[in-house]
């Protein structure tokens, strides 16, 4: 009888020292450092993207054309933590036309930290055109709002939403509006790759 129940106390032990190992942290890659400890690399993404609508619609695109003077613009920026790792020190940059005035909404530069894997961070920016844009007769113009993310300081994407405002019948973005930009960061965001590094050394 007692040495059943050493075998069971046994049983137990083994499956609580598992238990706790497999509870540990699973990195990535993870190799040995001379004179102990390890190197671990975590994989890390970002991704961005920007939309635009009137206020009051329910559709986000990545382009409008029917704006008129008065008009309230929201802009809508999501930025998904796609990596392995939780992270802090995140930054978003929207970077606002000289033909748009901003009028509520998130701020232009918003910092956080805690960004764990998997979780997304919307911000919403409302903006409205200048009143002096429309002191002219058949006109037809686009500008482009560009949205970025940075992680520790560093780029890490960047997205971008067009607003065109006129007299004349607008259908598609002038040339000089992707030529500035690249096609880079048109109508999609860009998702970036990296890699987190831990050290532990052993007393």
């Amino acid at each position: 009888m007692n040495k059943n129940i050493a075998l069971k106390l046994i049983g137990i032990v083994l499956f609580v020292v598992l238990a706790v190992v497999s509870s540990k942290s699973v990195y990535a890659d993870c190799e040995s450092n001379y004179g102990g400890g390890e190197t671990c690399v975590y994989n890390k993404s970002f991704k961005i993207t920007k939309q635009v609508r009137l206020e009051g619609n329910d559709t986000w695109k990545d382009k409008i054309t029917d704006v008129e003077e008065g008009d309230v613009i929201e802009f809508k920026i999501k930025i998904e933590n796609t990596g392995e790792v939780d992270v802090d020190d995140m930054k978003m940059k929207d970077e606002l036309p000289d033909e748009l005035e901003k009028v509520g909404g998130s701020g232009l530069t918003e910092e956080w930290d805690d960004f764990e894997s998997d979780e997304t961070k919307t911000f919403i920016i409302k903006a409205k055109v200048e009143d002096d844009e429309f002191d002219k007769e058949n006109f037809d113009k686009c500008v482009v709002n560009k949205a970025e993310v940075r992680y520790d300081g560093e780029f890490e994407g960047a997205d971008t939403a067009t607003v065109c405002y006129g007299n004349g019948d607008i259908t598609e973005l002038p040339e000089t509006g992707v030529s500035t930009l690249g096609l880079g960061f048109t109508g999609f965001g860009l998702i970036t790759v990296g890699s987190l590094i831990k050290r532990s050394k052993r007393d």
